[in-house]
């Protein structure tokens, strides 16, 4: 990938970011008047949103893209491993909020804490990665009532930029895809549900030692199995603490 200025990308990201928080208006009664209320309410929550994503991004993407690989020497000179593909031990809390999929649209708040570990189907081989499963534990309030949800998610590694890095001090964005399933209760809640998550975690090879604290941002949307379109839709942000795939606890 050399010759290729990704920080270029991550500052096109900034600027079409910002201008959805810009230009998404403060009393949009002014500007999408004559609209339902309950459009108007979910165009400004998805404008801002995805305008606080793009900036997101961009900040760790020049995080991890600004940093420049060292000569190479005698310590250095051996291809550089993944070591995120699969987590050996993760715990981590999150909170954020969202919108609710019920009109009119209202906000939601959550709190949950996850712990992830490994497991490897068929016959054990060392060559084989593992997939990283998490259990998930929340609180969330939906429509003015309070709930909690336990939710069982696999981690599958989609993307990772740069890519490993002889140097393990070095950050590096880590994507997750999170297909799940899990049970809520409270007034009006759930029961049995499905979930669609993305995970973003800004990592270094360095901290994946189950003693540094590594930042994350989750998406979800979560459908219950009796009604799948009276489901809601969270952002959470976070900290983990994990063990990289071949590493073990001291």
């Amino acid at each position: 990938m050399q010759g290729i200025d990704h920080r270029r990308y991550w500052q096109l990201a900034l600027l079409a970011g910002t201008r959805l928080l810009l230009l998404t208006p403060f009393r949009p009664s002014l500007i999408y008047a004559g609209f339902p209320k309950a459009h108007v309410v979910r165009r400004v929550f998805v404008n801002r949103f995805l305008g606080s994503v793009l900036v997101l991004l961009m900040v760790l993407g020049l995080q991890a893209g600004g940093q420049t690989n060292p000569a190479p020497n005698k310590a250095n000179t051996e291809s550089p491993y993944d070591t995120s593909n699969w987590l050996s031990l993760l715990m981590a809390a999150e909170g954020g909020g969202g919108l609710d999929s019920r009109v009119p649209h209202r906000p939601t708040a959550y709190a949950g804490a996850k712990f992830g570990l490994p497991i490897h189907f068929g016959k054990f081989d060392p060559a084989k990665p593992d997939y990283t499963f998490t259990l998930d534990l929340g609180y969330d309030r939906i429509q003015a009532r309070n709930g909690v949800s336990t939710e069982v998610s696999a981690m599958l590694p989609v993307f990772r930029f740069p890519e490993p890095q002889a140097d393990e001090n070095k950050n590096f964005v880590r994507i997750y895809a999170q297909p799940g399933i899990g049970y809520r209760w409270g007034s009006r809640g759930f029961g049995g549900y499905g979930s669609a998550k993305v995970m973003i975690a800004l990592f270094s090879d360095r901290r994946l030692d189950f003693s540094k604290l590594s930042p994350f941002v989750e998406f979800q949307h979560r459908f219950p199995f009796a009604a799948p379109l009276k489901g809601d839709n969270r952002v959470a942000i976070g900290i983990m603490v994990a063990l990289c795939n071949h590493c073990g606890l001291d």
